[in-house]
């Protein structure tokens, strides 16, 4: 069996950025880590979890289908009686491999009766490898190398035997155990650490850099940006190279390249992150909230007389024309959302488009303003945006355009909860035009929606507007049926919210 250990919470700096939060459900590239750390074992997985944190529904389907057992235990408890008390709840007697809740690997291939280790690479209280281990290959970086949390021991309950001489120290534990069952030392140079905020942002962009693509690398302190879409990447740079000196501070430094351009990169996480993965309450949100109307306002300072096409309605029917192709689905059919009936996608669209914003000016925009491109300078109590699109919709080159866009790409990440779909937290089935959809929220949610419709008076027009923003989406969507499916429906849950309002 491999049991992860998350009984305990992450330090104060993750309870500031997160809320309260374990180590395995820290967030990593729209997933939690222990979605990562599951996969790397074919055994019977078990995750200990403190017995007062709360899962929610989505994260307890996930883990069913990863078959992760959990177990909850005293928080309170030390690393070594936590993992005695594991090994006594779920009657373990043969192999156990260990694999501390706060480390990632891209690979682990664990022996009987060994240890992983690597070399130090910050300045802090590591678990060294020193002599009191009984180690077979004896070479093995001795008193240079760290414990890195992964640990395979092939018998459960001699280690519990050592566990119980050692008054629960595991470290001390696993030494005594090594006398009796000489271990192998395995360095693995794929580990991460996320047991401390600055590692953890670290090890964030050591995984963003391997996963880098030719439109985006990650390069030393920088975010380099190419696409072989030349107007978007123009756009982008026409956008920072003239954003007004006051807005500087909201951007990451940015530097102009022959083809491309490069970013500052930010050790921040993006409100994306912190709404889907973490715990924030309401009155942390309000400041963030504030930061990002601080924004728009100066954004709204700066006005053009240029001609730009921001037609919302035509737009739609354009995208779902492309989406109706796709998907061969017809316009003119009325759906079924979780046994309402629901107008045609041409009806909904002819009943809610005399409520779409009126546009009475341009302003400077963002243009793709919605919680993945947004993060929150927590030290500074600023966010940070990127990724803007300076384009109109017929693909004029502008930092102007209709400030109502920018708030409607914050609303879909707020009240249509854009990023938890993104992060597959719902369910959705379509057949035959009849959509079942469900996107489970907490009252958090509800309370951080209800302090953004406050502080930026979201109207009918915002929300139909919002609406107009899924519907445009979902050709754009087309390699995952599911996730078109999830958008479809939240658009008609978005209109059963806006016919409440009438």
């Amino acid at each position: 069996m491999l049991l992860i250990t998350s009984a305990k919470y992450s330090s104060a700096d993750f309870t500031l950025e997160f809320g309260k939060i374990v180590p395995s459900f820290l967030p990593l590239g729209n997933k939690r880590l222990y979605e990562y750390q599951a996969k790397l074992s074919k055994e019977k997985v078990a995750l200990s979890l403190p017995n007062n944190f709360k899962v929610n529904r989505c994260d307890l389907e996930k883990l069913e289908k990863l078959n992760i057992k959990l177990i909850f235990v005293e928080p309170n408890l030390s690393l070594g009686e936590s993992i005695l008390y594991c090994i006594n709840a779920l009657n373990i007697n043969g192999n156990l491999s260990i694999l501390h809740g706060d480390t990632f690997f891209s690979n682990l291939d664990l022996k009987e009766d060994s240890l992983c280790v690597s070399a130090v690479r910050e300045n802090y209280e590591w678990a060294y490898l020193d002599k009191e281990f009984n180690i077979v290959n004896e070479g093995e970086g001795r008193g240079s190398k760290i414990l890195t949390g992964a640990f395979c021991f092939s018998n459960a309950r001699t280690l519990a035997k050592h566990l119980v001489a050692n008054h629960c120290d595991f470290v001390k534990s696993v030494k005594s155990y090594s006398k009796e069952k000489i271990m192998l030392a395995i360095e693995n140079e794929t580990w991460l650490d996320f047991g401390l905020m600055t590692n953890y942002f670290h090890s964030k962009k050591i995984i963003s850099t391997q996963r880098s693509f030719n439109e985006m690398q990650i390069s030393q302190n920088y975010i380099i940006k190419n696409s072989s879409w030349t107007e978007k990447i123009k756009a982008e740079k026409a956008w920072f190279e003239n954003l007004p000196s006051t807005l500087l501070i909201y951007t990451p430094k940015y530097f102009t390249q022959k083809s491309g351009y490069a970013l500052e990169y930010l050790y921040h996480n993006t409100l994306s992150e912190l709404f889907v993965f973490g715990s924030l309450p309401d009155f942390i949100w309000r400041k963030i909230f504030l930061s990002i109307k601080d924004f728009l306002n100066i954004c709204d300072t700066f006005k053009s007389e240029d001609k730009l096409n921001f037609n919302y309605q035509e737009k739609t029917l354009s995208r779902l024309k492309e989406f109706a192709k796709q998907r061969n689905i017809d316009l003119d059919k009325p759906f079924i959302l979780n046994h309402t009936p629901q107008p045609s996608l041409n009806e909904l669209i002819k009943q809610t488009s005399e409520f779409l914003p009126s546009i009475k000016e341009f302003s400077l925009i963002h243009g793709d303003f919605c919680f993945s491109n947004i993060m929150y300078d927590f030290r500074g109590s600023l966010i940070k945006t990127y990724d803007p699109r300076g384009l109109d919709f017929d693909g004029k080159i502008s930092i102007f355009g209709d400030k109502n866009y920018d708030l409607a790409k914050l609303t879909h990440s707020v009240l249509g909860l854009y990023d938890f779909i993104i992060a597959g937290f719902y369910e959705c089935e379509l057949k035959d035009y009849n959509l079942s959809f469900k996107l489970e929220i907490n009252e958090n949610i509800i309370a951080i929606q209800n302090a953004f419709k406050e502080i930026f008076k979201i109207d009918k027009a915002l929300m139909t507007l919002t609406l107009h923003l899924f519907l445009s989406m979902l050709p754009l969507h087309n390699d995952d049926a599911k996730r078109q499916n999830a958008f479809l429906a939240n658009a008609y849950r978005i209109y059963d919210l806006l016919k409440e309002e009438r």
